[in-house]
């Protein structure tokens, strides 16, 4: 647990705001708007979510359709403590008030870690789910430990589909929820899986691992403003280093990438770096999953600045950035031979959110086709600027007191822990 003075045992609002989810959805779709609802997804997201809540119960008693699980990326499941009795479970991930007193760094994964998913994010991909239940499906969102490795995470889904019983399934998965789909289709209760579709899957790995793994991912370094005790280097070697599920997102196409990341010494000698052991446990990631058939459909972002190769120049590494990505997820590491593909300008966290990406996967899983997305994927325009890891250690630096905040501002910094170096952006 953590230390003596971090507040464990208080109930942070984000504490009481992480309800079962048909709670969720009555409050939501309450004649009465909740007040902490609108504070936490912001007016025009919980204005949606209301119309879509209000929808959804009123197709309740309709025949479900076909099922739906629906899977997050990394990150994009809560992480926590159930605490039991009435009391509600003691979230860190995301709990900007728990970061802000340090205790972030319970999220290490230890063999004696009593931390466990506690719901996907709602924020993030609620709204997907209830447009698939609009839409006649029957949609589950489902939360996973992101930390864990994805061959482990898979035969827990796979196990969650046997046990459902269902036949004729389909996966929905975001990010590294496509990598976790992609591994339970290994198992027996892989051939009731009839679809999957991925949006901004890393099939190839991303480099946004690299730079976690190194204390300069923008989200990594955001996260450290909050943490009043801790700076990005030490949650990268101390915490994010311990994820077995983060290693496994490392680049695995060298030519695509530039380097070779599961070869420790192609590592800078100075700073943080992956853990030895996990590195060497995660290479060959893709003879753990499921290679790609006819079910598959590959949903590739575009247009947005991404860290698509790298080098290592004077003891540190050096990033190229292009438009050839979603942001996170370079084009080429997307692709998987065997796939069908397409194409949205859209940012990588925004997928799950896009009206467009939303329309696209409704089609794709009641027709099997779309009209809109492309078929190719945009020219490449070539490299935009190359960064170093000592300039985004530049970036994001001093501490933020989230208590001093506004609704806005908050709302602001966790819409923007996924963005691209300053001078990158528009």
């Amino acid at each position: 647990m953590s230390d003596p003075g971090a507040p464990a045992d208080h109930i942070t609002p984000y504490d009481r705001l992480a309800l079962d989810e048909p709670t969720l959805i009555a409050l939501l779709a309450a004649p009465t708007a909740h007040e902490g609802l609108v504070e936490y997804f912001g007016i025009e997201l919980h204005g949606e979510l209301a119309q879509l809540a209000r929808a959804s119960q009123q197709l309740q008693r309709a025949t479900p359709g076909r099922r739906i699980y629906v899977l997050p990326g990394i990150m994009g499941s809560q992480l926590g403590f159930v605490r039991g009795g009435e009391r509600p479970s003691d979230i860190l991930w995301l709990d900007p008030i728990d970061i802000n007193f340090g205790r972030i760094t319970d999220l290490k994964l230890t063999a004696g870690s009593r931390v466990v998913a506690l719901g996907a994010m709602s924020y993030t991909y609620l709204k997907l789910t209830l447009s698939l239940r609009v839409a006649g499906f029957d949609a589950v969102l489902l939360d996973y430990d992101w930390r864990c490795d994805i061959a482990a995470l898979g035969k827990l889904l796979a196990a969650r589909v046997a046990a459902d019983g269902h036949e004729n399934v389909a996966f929905v998965g975001h990010s590294m929820g496509g990598l976790v789909a992609r591994a339970a289709l290994t198992h027996s209760a892989g051939e009731r899986v009839s679809q999957l579709v991925m949006l901004g899957t890393p099939n190839a790995g991303s480099l946004a691992a690299v730079q976690a793994l190194r204390g300069t991912y923008s989200v990594v370094r955001k996260i450290a403003q909050l943490d009043l005790r801790h700076d990005a280097e030490f949650l990268a070697s101390a915490v994010f280093s311990s994820f077995p599920g983060l290693h496994e997102l490392l680049p695995a196409d060298k030519a695509a990438s530039g380097v070779d990341f599961f070869d420790a010494s192609a590592w800078p000698a100075r700073g943080p770096g992956p853990d030895p052991a996990l590195l060497a446990d995660a290479a060959g990631l893709a003879q753990r999953m499921s290679s790609a058939d006819a079910r598959f459909d590959m949903v590739i972002g575009c247009n947005r600045a991404t860290a698509t190769r790298a080098a290592l120049r004077e003891g540190e590494f050096e990033y190229e950035y292009s438009l050839d990505g979603d942001g996170t997820v370079p084009i080429a590491l997307a692709h998987l031979p065997g796939a069908r593909h397409s194409y949205v300008e859209c940012g990588h966290s925004d997928m799950p959110l896009s009206d467009e990406v939303i329309a696209g996967t409704l089609d794709l899983l009641a027709a099997g086709a779309t009209h809109r997305f492309a078929a190719l994927p945009p020219p490449s325009r070539g490299a935009l600027t190359r960064v170093r890891d000592s300039e985004l250690r530049e970036q994001y630096v001093g501490k933020i007191d989230w208590a001093h905040m506004s609704s806005e501002e908050r709302r602001l910094f966790l819409d923007t822990l996924n963005e691209a170096p300053r001078r990158l952006r528009p």
